[in-house]
């Protein structure tokens, strides 16, 4: 399967996209948001429906658009034609339509059947590559694992299979568990375990329950016993009652026993039926004989009266009816053939005036040479007028086009914006930056300087406030000193306080806030100059715009300089396509004059006018032919009137062209008529001979056969067989009674002795014996009640005993009890079973296509390992590698890329080995990231030249070595 190319008619971003994908290895590059995951979607959506809820994939409907779907061209292997799969917004997964070239068109199940039935995830896990698949390798995993992973790769190319065996596990452990506690089988176990415990020590101290119940059960069996025997004599009361409603049946059966045991009589078969109809077949078939006699006397009589024509004369008139078709055929090709030549000459002489001949030239080359040549001519003319034509149109579209681009140039040249305008606009738009970056910077540096200088403040303060402090004390110290007239020290003390004061009044000079002051200054500055510019020049325009109105007046003047050369270059065509034209209409000419046609017929009439000169040179050949013929037909004809003519003479008829046929068919019907008429006279006579001699054959028959049955009972006459007819009946319906009264006693069972002791008993002795079986009946039912009121009292005895419920709950419970377990040990043994099953459809899969697989899969490994690994070994213990050194490794003992290489190669060998299967595209989503430069080339060489499948490489980097024919390059849409 290839797909020829891709329709999207909305998907996603993607609207109304069409790619041309027909190669056996295409590079689909794109830039992040480009549109490469949604395409890959589509492409599965195509195919195998859109994305449900429990997908978990977004369905990608597109926002802005109303057609949701598309279409893939897609060649398929068995198919000679391409086919076109449309799906498009419906249920759930989108209506598929799939169209052929002829018109006819299928469904989903068409398609299903011809992807052989594979769905979404199992193509994704086996024909698609991505990185997330290839980084599933290096998840920490250990031999085991790696190894299960590899095997799945090559043997099952997804782990649904795992999946399933992992989730039949965990429920395998939540039901049963050898020694577990929590699950459910145990904790049923446990609970069917403590009842049955209970159960025995409440049955300890119910002994007296135990005697009562097997007291019951003694009460029971007997009582069954009882109702046995009565049942067993309710059984011999229906039989006697039965033998005396059938006494008189068997009474009459015994006397018809004695009255048939003599000799049968014997009587023919439906003797008496058989009998009265020999006799009246006798009787009528006298009569008939007569009367066929009488008509056979007549017909005699009519046959002497006709005379028998000669059959030479009858055979010569009918040859000559079988000529009258051929004459007159003759007759009327004589009147065609004259009429067709009339007919050719008026159409010759119409066919020289439409091609200009005034005689007919019939050495004229009218070859299939002169024909294709002509044709090549006509052919080239029309090549160059539809060419002229297309030169006028295209020279007359530019020169409108530079009309409206000069009119545009001039437009736009009217609203450009002048050089000094636009270094002005440059500017405001400077100092409006720096004016705005000002603003932010003085807001920044304006919170830092308040808190700084609210430090500083509160260090200020707290110093005056310590240097206040200090003096205090030292004035205070001073002024005790001097009371106390200690004038140095007071004297020093007071010194030192009024330089503290001094040197607080020095220090506390506030700094003056020039900072802020400058920066408004700046800011006003700037305002001012902003206004300025904007009072003083024009500049209340956008610059941006002004750049694209300059921008787009240099496109212009450039687009019409490109017209210029082009309607330059045209004009020059146009001279040399009409000089051609001149070259042209001269060799048809010359063509005209060799064909000796009116010159003054148009070019393109000159094949039709070859055509025509051929119609003339057969229709001349035609005129010729039948001429010939004509004359044939004419000497045959004359023929026929001398030779017919003479013979007629004989007959008595005379002849006439127009006549002689149907006098001749006349005397024919007459003679034919009185020969048809003798015959049937004497097939009549015949026929009528033969009917009296089968009559009278008949008629002895039938008195034979009534002699026969008066023989077979040795009567003398009819009386005599009529009595014994009488005697055969009375004995069949002896016979027939006999036979329903044995088949109605058989059914009631009555047998021969059986029946030959009720014959000889009378009917009071059996109504005697059924009134004593009664009498016993009665006796039985009265112990019967009586043992069924025992058992009542044991009944209620046991209930009293069974009042508190406590054994019959136990019971219960246990009963109920067992029923769950046995049905989560069914389930436990179900789910064991499935699970067995997917073990071994595993291991038959792995052990059928896993040797297939390794085998492929060791030339491609060597390939894209560049021959450092030259083989693939699988056995017992798993996958190995071999190096081109001789040593075996493991898979985990790989690096990392050698290990996706691994992997990619065990993927392309099961596509390989499933070819049988699926045909189908690789799907490649940026798997090679991780690879350097050299291994993505090997790896992209080998899907290029070693695979047989077409290959959709999906990427965000682009590989300049593949070519662009091979590319297709995604563009994000800017809305």
């Amino acid at each position: 399967m290839k797909i020829l190319s891709v329709n999207i008619y909305g998907y996603g971003k993607l609207i109304k996209q069409e790619y041309n994908t027909n190669q056996d290895f295409l590079q689909v590059f794109g830039e992040n948001e480009a549109g490469k995951s949604t395409m890959m979607s589509f492409i599965h959506s195509v195919l195998f429906g859109f994305p449900t809820k429990k997908e978990q994939e977004p369905r990608r409907e597109p926002r802005m658009h109303n057609l949701y779907g598309g279409k893939l061209t897609v060649q398929f292997n068995d198919e000679e034609e391409p086919v076109e799969i449309e799906r498009l917004k419906g249920k759930v997964q989108g209506d598929v339509k799939v169209y052929f070239k002829d018109g006819t068109m299928r469904g989903e199940e068409w398609l299903a059947k011809k992807l052989n039935y594979i769905d979404k995830r199992t193509y994704r896990s086996i024909f698609s590559f991505d990185v997330l698949g290839l980084q599933d390798i290096h998840k920490n995993m250990t031999e085991d694992k790696l190894q299960e992973y590899l095997l799945r790769a090559g043997a099952l190319g997804s782990h649904e299979y795992d999946e399933m065996l992992g989730a039949i596990d965990k429920e395998l452990k939540t039901l049963y568990k050898r020694n577990g506690i929590n699950p459910t089988i145990n904790v049923e176990l446990e609970h069917l375990k403590e009842l049955n415990e209970k159960i025995r020590s409440v049955e300890k101290q119910e002994d007296r329950y135990k005697y009562l119940v097997g007291e019951q059960v003694k009460t029971l069996e007997n009582l069954n016993a009882k109702k046995h025997a009565l049942n067993q004599l309710d059984m011999v009361r229906k039989q006697k009652m039965k033998e005396v409603m059938y006494h008189k049946d068997i009474k009459d059966w015994k006397q018809l026993e004695s009255k048939l045991d003599i000799e049968p009589v014997n009587f023919p078969e439906r003797g008496i039926e058989r009998y009265e109809s020999l006799r009246n077949h006798i009787k009528q078939s006298a009569r008939d004989i007569g009367l066929r006699q009488e008509k056979l006397k007549t017909l005699i009589d009519e046959i002497q009266h006709v005379e028998l024509p000669d059959k030479s004369v009858m055979e010569y008139l009918d040859r000559l009816q079988k000529e009258e078709p051929e004459i007159r055929q003759q007759n009327l090709e004589v009147v065609r053939l004259s009429n067709s030549i009339s007919n050719l000459e008026d159409s010759i002489l119409n066919n020289q005036r439409d091609i200009g001949w005034q005689e007919e030239h019939l050495d004229v080359d009218d070859s299939n040479i002169v024909r294709e040549t002509v044709q090549s001519l006509l052919s080239k003319y029309d090549e160059i007028m539809l060419e002229e034509q297309y030169l006028i149109r295209e020279i007359d579209h530019l020169n409108g086009d530079i009309k409206q681009l000069d009119a545009e140039i001039e437009a736009s040249e009217s609203i450009q914006i002048d050089d000094q305008r636009m270094a002005k606009k440059r500017e405001l738009l400077d100092k409006e930056f720096e004016l705005v970056e000002k603003k932010r910077m003085y807001q920044l540096i304006e919170k830092d300087y308040e808190r700084e200088k609210r430090e500083r403040d509160r260090v200020k303060n707290w110093q005056a406030a310590l240097i206040i402090a200090i003096s205090l004390v030292a004035i205070i110290i001073g002024v005790t000193f001097i009371i106390n007239h200690s004038y140095l020290y007071g004297g020093l003390s007071l010194a030192i306080g009024a330089a503290a004061l001094f040197i607080l009044v020095i220090t506390n000079n506030r700094e003056q806030d020039t900072l802020k002051t400058d920066y408004q200054d700046e800011v006003m500055n700037l305002q001012q100059d902003i206004e300025s510019l904007k009072q003083n020049y024009d500049i209340a325009f956008d610059i941006e715009e002004a750049k694209d109105l300059r921008q787009e007046l240099k496109s212009l003047r450039a687009k019409r300089s490109s017209f210029e050369v082009k309607l330059g270059d045209l004009n020059e065509t146009l001279s040399v396509n009409e000089a051609n034209q001149d070259h042209l209409n001269t060799q048809l000419l010359s063509v005209k004059n060799d064909l000796k046609v009116n010159p003054d017929i148009e070019a393109k009439y000159i094949v039709d006018a070859i055509f025509t000169i051929r119609d003339i040179k057969q229709k001349r050949r035609q005129i010729d032919k039948e001429k010939n013929q004509l004359n044939d037909i004419n000497n045959a004809l004359n023929d026929f009137d001398q030779r017919v003519s003479e013979e007629v003479s004989n007959l008595g008829i005379h002849y006439s062209k127009n006549a002689v046929f149907h006098e001749a068919n006349q005397l024919a019907n007459k003679l034919s008529a009185d020969e048809s008429k003798y015959y049937r006279l004497r097939e009549q006579a015949d026929l009528l001979e033969n009917e009296i001699s089968v009559l009278e054959e008949r008629n002895r028959t039938s008195q034979r056969e009534l002699n026969e049955l008066l023989d077979y009972v040795e009567a003398d006459d009819e009386e005599e067989y009529y009595y014994y007819a009488r005697k055969h009946e009375e004995y069949t319906a002896d016979v027939n009674r006999f036979k329903v009264l044995s088949e109605k006693l058989d059914e009631e069972h009555f047998d021969y002795d059986l029946r030959n002791d009720l014959s000889n008993r009378l009917l009071a002795d059996l109504k005697n014996d059924e009134d004593e079986i009664n009498q016993q009946i009665d006796v039985v039912s009265e112990q019967i009640q009586s043992e069924q009121q025992t058992l009542v009292e044991l009944n209620n005895e046991i209930k009293v005993l069974e009042s508190d419920g406590k054994l019959s709950e136990l019971n219960h419970l246990y009963g109920m009890q067992e029923s769950v377990v046995q049905s989560l040990s069914e389930e436990f043994m179900s789910l064991t079973y499935i699970k067995i099953l997917i073990e071994t459809h595993i291991k038959a899969i792995k052990d059928e296509r896993l040797p297939i697989v390794i085998e492929e899969a060791r030339e491609t490994f060597e390939f894209v390992t560049k021959g450092r690994y030259i083989n693939v070994i699988y056995n017992e213990e798993g996958i190995f590698v071999k190096h081109k050194n001789g040593q075996i490794f493991h898979p985990l003992e790989l690096s990392q890329s050698t290990k996706e290489m691994l992997y990619i190669s065990l993927r392309l060998s099961l596509i390989r080995a499933l070819k049988g299967y699926y045909q189908l595209p690789i799907i490649i989503d940026d798997a090679f990231v991780h690879f350097d430069s050299e291994r993505t080339k090997t790896i992209l060489d080998y899907f290029r030249t070693k695979t047989n499948d077409q290959v959709l490489y999906f990427t965000c980097n682009l590989n300049t070595s593949i070519p662009s024919a091979q590319t297709i390059r995604l563009k994000e849409k800017n809305k």
